[in-house]
């Protein structure tokens, strides 16, 4: 395909996500014929204190479901099993991935899930454990993770233990004078794949400045959860993945960018 052709052929596209997972994201963009530009809201660092995840680790088998609910989640969980020495590729507990990039870590570190729901959505996770009333499941998470599946699972009877695999934090370098450079040089699209991308991203540009930073700027999120912390924090949200993963988010950036 000739370049002229691409379908992203010179548009500016912003990603938010971690340093460590923006190539993946970047080069798909890219091929498509996108100029991509970096400034990570978030940050992924480890626990303050690691005691009740080793906890949870070293009882893993007392549990019927663990559920991954991202991929940051599985490597912190298995860094902890492997520095206490705990084979969670051959234990007793069922495996649960929201999505397929989560699925594909646990595939890595040997465990293949049981189950990974169809739309990658928290109450598409607590119907398809199927019944869960009396059981006990472990949700290894982020310090800010949402309380709608622990909420909906426990609706259903479940004991569930939620403990923080790894923390959120806002980079160093994530300031209003670096976020104007960026968008003085020009961009077309900013990307958001998580609620806290959008949520640092706020508070990092003020409220006062918002609007006139995203002015002329479309706004892609990679699905409902983060399209929901976007709108409540005023960001208008046009373009979100049908499919909620990094793939869906760049098939739905190409539809857009095809319909203008």
């Amino acid at each position: 395909m000739q370049a002229s052709l691409k379908p992203l052929n010179g548009m500016r596209v912003l990603i938010t996500r971690p340093e460590d997972e923006v190539p993946s994201l970047a080069e798909k963009l890219r091929k498509l014929g996108a100029k991509t530009l970096y400034l990570p809201t978030i940050a992924i660092a480890p626990p303050q204190s690691t005691y009740e995840l080793d906890r949870a680790v070293r009882s893993v088998s007392q549990y019927d479901w663990v559920v991954f609910t991202s991929v940051n989640g599985v490597r912190h969980f298995n860094e902890r099993a492997e520095a206490l020495h705990v084979a969670f590729n051959g234990l007793n507990p069922k495996v649960a991935a929201i999505g397929p990039a989560t699925a594909a870590a646990l595939e890595r570190m040997g465990r293949r899930p049981d189950y990974v729901p169809d739309e990658y959505l928290s109450e598409e996770i607590a119907r398809g454990l199927g019944d869960v009333n009396g059981k006990r499941i472990l949700l290894p998470r982020a310090d800010i993770a949402s309380e709608k599946l622990p909420l909906l699972l426990r609706q259903q009877g479940a004991f569930v233990d939620e403990v923080v695999a790894y923390t959120t934090v806002i980079p160093n370098n994530l300031t209003p004078t670096r976020l104007k450079q960026t968008f003085a040089e020009g961009v077309d699209i900013i990307t958001f794949t998580s609620p806290s991308t959008v949520k640092n991203f706020t508070q990092a540009v003020g409220a006062a400045e918002l609007k006139q930073l995203l002015r002329g700027v479309k706004v892609a999120c990679i699905g409902p959860v983060t399209v929901e912390a976007a709108e409540e924090l005023g960001v208008h949200v046009d373009v979100v993945a049908v499919n909620h993963t990094i793939d869906g988010l760049v098939k739905a950036i190409e539809n857009e960018n095809r319909t203008v």
